[in-house]
């Protein structure tokens, strides 16, 4: 096992801080050049495309019982309409806007409305649907056929989990860094593992609502599974592979391999690679099933505890979680204002409990939670630790000077002192990286992905809004008297305005530009 030294490099070398800015370390890159733009939308030219189903009427769970953890798995079958409601939700098409509908919004959200995640089907028993593997278009709200033989065995091989080659379908998150970096440089490799935590969001929710058991396996070959997928490691890698459902068919009876052929478009005229991305990328690699063995018997003793399931609160409405995703839109101006204490409870609830991960030990978590709180009702506001499900004061303070340090700390971004409270996620990196190596560096920030997004689902649930926001590293830190290192903002309030929900698959929503 490594001991994380890249992993530290990396972080050190990205932070933002008082007076510090993290400088490209690649000569003569022009962050934002619109002459290098990469393509929003990965294609494969010479890929058959299948269309996906797309009335999908919502029949399952309400969202509330759904982010709450309290839908049993009933063994749902995995068919054609169902894969498409995972994926649609999780990484469709919901908005567009500008005159000539060139600017894309997702269901998940963004940092920047970059999108560096692509998404691959390995489907096995899916009814509806040959064996293959799949590549997801969202442009056309269709799959593209990469290979039409059953790899699901093959799958398994690289995750070193052999009853995965059982499961009815698999879906594989890769990450695309020149998306990305292409604003945020180096940065930009935590957005590629924050947005997957964000679109894991979505996609469990929607998930739990229909009764779909899924697993999150960040252990894996990469190469193996680059391999399987027809990627090169470096300009798209995995990021994650989630289980979608159960089967009762034998594990050995399955056998084959992907390894598609098929050339993709290119990205953009001239894309760039950024050395420590995939240094810090490539330093965290598994090279051996004996390996992902190890690296999942390391697991780190969770920082806090983290429940199967909370309590909804009494009286929230029994809308769809479809409907809750397709509302969700990053807020970027709020009201001040109190708001109920439901709003924290609940949503931080939500975002705190246990993650279906094989890296992160059951009932815990390697996030500790920082909150300012600025207006929730029955709270002083000031700086607190969320402790075992509820805010443990840390220092109070006047409401006004509580929303200028949160504001600060979220480099002066004005959402972040708006907001009713601010989440700041941490992790205490030295005991991750020493236990995991550098590979656990993406585990705490795809958690944090995630847990910020649940706290986001949670808050539009109860009619409000919220957005993750960059922050500055060291300050976040020292404000709250931790040793742990943050790892994403959200901040979370009264949204000033009406958003206008996304729309269907195939139909999204116009939005003035």
């Amino acid at each position: 096992m490594d001991g994380g030294e890249v992993a530290r490099l990396f972080h050190h070398e990205t932070n933002h801080g008082a007076g510090h800015w993290p400088e490209p370390k690649v000569p003569g890159f022009v962050p934002m050049d619109p002459r290098n733009r990469p393509l929003p939308f990965k294609r494969y030219p010479q890929a058959r495309v299948h269309p996906l189903p797309a009335d999908l009427p919502s029949w399952g769970a309400p969202a509330a019982e759904a982010l709450s953890g309290r839908v049993p798995p009933d063994g749902a079958t995995v068919d054609l309409e169902l894969l498409a409601r995972l994926l649609y939700h999780s990484a469709g098409v919901t908005r567009v806007a500008a005159a000539d509908g060139s600017v894309w919004f997702r269901a998940a959200p963004s940092a920047g409305n970059l999108h560096p995640l692509e998404v691959y089907a390995v489907a096995g028993a899916v009814a509806g649907l040959n064996a293959g593997l799949y590549h997801f278009a969202p442009d056309v709200f269709g799959v593209e056929e990469l290979a039409a033989v059953d790899c699901r065995a093959a799958v398994a091989d690289a995750v070193a989990v052999p009853e995965v080659a059982a499961s009815p379908a698999l879906l594989v998150v890769t990450g695309i860094p020149w998306r990305t970096a292409w604003k945020y440089g180096e940065r930009g490799w935590r957005h590629v593992y924050w947005d997957a935590g964000s679109l894991l969001a979505n996609l469990l929710a929607v998930a739990e609502a229909y009764g779909l058991r899924a697993r999150v396996l960040l252990g894996f070959v990469d190469s193996a599974l680059c391999r399987q997928l027809g990627i090169d490691g470096v300009a798209e890698f995995p990021l994650a592979v989630i289980t979608i459902g159960t089967s009762d068919a034998p594990v050995g009876a399955l056998s084959g391999s992907c390894e598609p052929d098929l050339a993709a478009a290119p990205l953009s005229p001239a894309p760039i690679e950024f050395r420590l991305i995939t240094r810090a990328q490539q330093a965290g690699n598994l090279d051996t099933a004996e390996q992902v063995a190890a690296w999942r018997a390391a697991a780190v003793d969770g920082s806090a505890s983290a429940p199967a399931s909370v309590e909804p609160p009494p009286g929230i409405a029994a809308e769809p979680i479809e409907s809750v995703i397709l509302r969700r839109g990053s807020t970027r101006r709020m009201r001040r204002g109190v708001v109920p204490a439901e709003l924290l409870h609940w949503g931080m609830g939500v975002a705190t409990r246990q993650a279906p991960v094989d890296a992160v030990p059951a009932g815990a978590s390697l996030l500790s939670h920082e909150l300012a709180i600025h207006a929730v009702r029955g709270l002083e506001p000031g700086l607190y630790h969320w402790v075992d499900g509820a805010p443990r004061p840390y220092r109070t303070s006047p409401e006004q000077t509580v929303r200028r340090l949160s504001q600060h700390l979220c480099l002066d971004q004005p959402l972040g002192g708006d907001s009713a409270y601010t989440d700041f996620s941490c992790a205490e990196l030295e005991r991750v990286l020493d236990g995991y190596g550098d590979r656990g560096y993406r585990v705490a920030q795809l958690e944090a992905g995630l847990s910020a997004g649940r706290l986001q689902l949670a808050a539009f649930a109860l009619g409000h809004g919220g957005t993750g926001l960059t922050f500055s590293d060291e300050d976040v830190s020292a404000a709250f008297g931790t040793r742990a290192a943050c790892m994403l903002a959200v901040a979370i309030g009264i949204p000033a305005y009406r958003s206008r929900p996304g729309g269907p698959p195939g139909r999204p929503a116009r939005l003035t530009w």
